[in-house]
């Protein structure tokens, strides 16, 4: 009996050496289930396209940003030249039982002249200017749309790129309007009104791209949601 003994543990042996072979041959063969499925499936934005669409979408958000408080720095030196000198009129007189009102209902009048701008106020809402007209200007000069967009929105692109080029004279006219005392209120206000109105024109172009950018961007999500299915 102990004659056999050690040719059944070498049969043992080879057996399960044997097994252990093909058990991790057939291991490297199949994939790693244990992967994530972050990592197995594809994100939604993984096509270049669409990461591009997105990437423009990022960047007209941003510039709607900036433009809003641009605006507001132009708007707000428009109406500090804009503020007029008024006097008090009185409350309402008696004459018998008659009363008469006064010419408007805050008691006060205005003579058609403007206060004088306050300097302190005019500096700061330059440096405003100052501060965001580079970021536009920049964030425009960046802004691509992705290959092969509707070609009217190119072209808006362009327009928009051409408004954009055009804000820095705006801005340094007014900067340096506001720069010195004393002020001529409307030649401030009229600087600052040719600096909104051309704002004005770039913020219908940059929600018309926008529009169709987000709605590309819907499109090709779309169709990339149908192929993983």
């Amino acid at each position: 009996m102990n004659y056999f003994v050690p040719r059944i543990s070498f049969l043992v042996v080879i057996i399960l050496c044997t097994s252990n072979s093909v058990w991790a041959d057939t291991s490297a063969t199949l994939p790693n289930n244990d992967e994530p499925a972050a990592v197995q499936a594809s994100s939604p934005l993984s096509g270049g396209v669409v990461s591009s669409a997105s990437s423009a979408e990022a960047s007209l958000k941003e510039l709607g940003k900036v433009w809003h408080h641009l605006k507001s720095a132009a708007w707000d030196t428009f109406c500090e030249t804009q503020q007029p000198v008024t006097f008090y009129v009185g409350g309402p007189n008696l004459v018998g039982a008659m009363v008469i009102p006064a010419i408007n209902g805050t008691g006060s009048i205005s003579t058609g002249d403007f206060l004088p701008p306050r300097e302190k106020w005019l500096r700061y809402y330059a440096s405003q200017l100052n501060y965001l007209l580079p970021l536009i200007k920049s964030e425009s000069e960046a802004l691509q749309l992705p290959p092969d967009f509707d070609p009217d929105v190119v072209v808006q692109l362009a327009q928009l790129k051409v408004i954009a080029a055009s804000l820095p004279s705006d801005v340094d006219k007014l900067v340096s309007l506001c720069q010195n005392p004393p002020y001529k209120n409307m030649v401030v206000a009229t600087a600052a009104q040719q600096l909104i109105n051309d704002l004005d024109a770039y913020e219908k172009l940059r929600k018309e791209i926008d529009k169709a950018v987000k709605d590309d961007v819907q499109k090709l999500k779309r169709g990339q949601n149908k192929k993983s299915k």
